[in-house]
């Protein structure tokens, strides 16, 4: 609890201009991208006639040229806004001071560290979704066979298994988000920023975890209540709107009680433990 407490007590006292910086992205990725695909399935995957491989992945993981055109500005959208938030937020925590006067500056010192990181997430969860996706399929075919609606055991499984990706998309967002920071104050390699990053995580990786998917908490909900709507973008936008401010809070936060640097935000901090 002790990193959900630090990055909801950052945000909840930065949430104004940390939510007026994330509008602009997250618009256009709920808008056009899809984030919350894999909450998507959950709802749809029961009620779908699976007749081939492709069927599973129509709902999982649609892919199309738009859709990939999308994705790749979403994530350079995401890298740009990053490194402005990260940027800001360091150097709040460092002098005490909000000042936005050199915060278009971040995007030139820290992008290419940002846009790394941000790429290799991107690339981890559509392989981990692949996999999850196939494994799925497989059980699909042994258990309700082709050209049918899953059964019941078969959705049970499908959920299993979609919660346990999920877990694993929390460690990698846990680990390159935070390996963001840790290569930027540190000036390490990408190789070395995740060395070290692992090394800083320790024995407070699961907590992490559990940090980095406090969101779907909300998400979830919300997300499955209009999934089957026109409203659907709505659920997209704020549930990514929320998502992208808490993390911001949550990564800086995070990387800055792992690697016991002094912050000068919060003169309380020494205290709140």
């Amino acid at each position: 609890m002790r990193f959900i407490k630090l990055g909801s007590k950052y945000f909840a006292k930065n949430c104004w201009w940390l939510l007026l910086l994330w509008l602009v992205p997250s618009v256009f990725i709920g808008l056009l991208t899809g984030p919350f695909q894999i909450v998507e399935f959950i709802n749809k995957y029961p009620a779908t006639v699976i007749s081939g491989f492709g069927d599973i992945f129509k709902i999982l993981m649609p892919i199309s040229w738009q859709r990939v055109v999308f994705a790749l500005i979403g994530v350079i959208l995401v890298s740009v806004f990053l490194s402005m938030s990260v940027g800001q937020t360091e150097s709040h925590m460092r002098s005490g001071k909000l000042n936005f006067k050199e915060i278009f500056s971040y995007i030139n010192n820290d992008i290419l560290v940002v846009i790394i990181n941000v790429f290799v997430i991107e690339i981890v969860n559509l392989i981990l979704t692949f996999i999850f996706g196939s494994i799925i399929f497989l059980f699909h075919l042994l258990l309700s066979g082709l050209s049918s609606v899953p059964t019941v055991l078969t959705v049970i499984i499908a959920i299993v298994l979609c919660c346990l990706l999920l877990l694993m998309y929390g460690f990698v967002l846990a680990m390159f988000l935070i390996n963001v920071p840790n290569m930027i104050t540190n000036g390490y390699s990408f190789k070395e920023g995740v060395s070290s990053t692992a090394q800083l995580m320790g024995k407070n990786g699961f907590r992490l975890v559990v940090a980095y998917l406090l969101p779907y908490v909300v998400a979830i909900p919300f997300v499955s209540l209009l999934c089957k709507t026109n409203a659907l973008w709505v659920a997209n936008v704020i549930s990514f709107w929320l998502m992208c401010t808490y993390y911001s809070s949550l990564t800086m936060t995070a990387y800055f009680e792992l690697s016991d640097t002094n912050r000068y935000d919060n003169r309380k901090y020494y205290n709140y433990k």
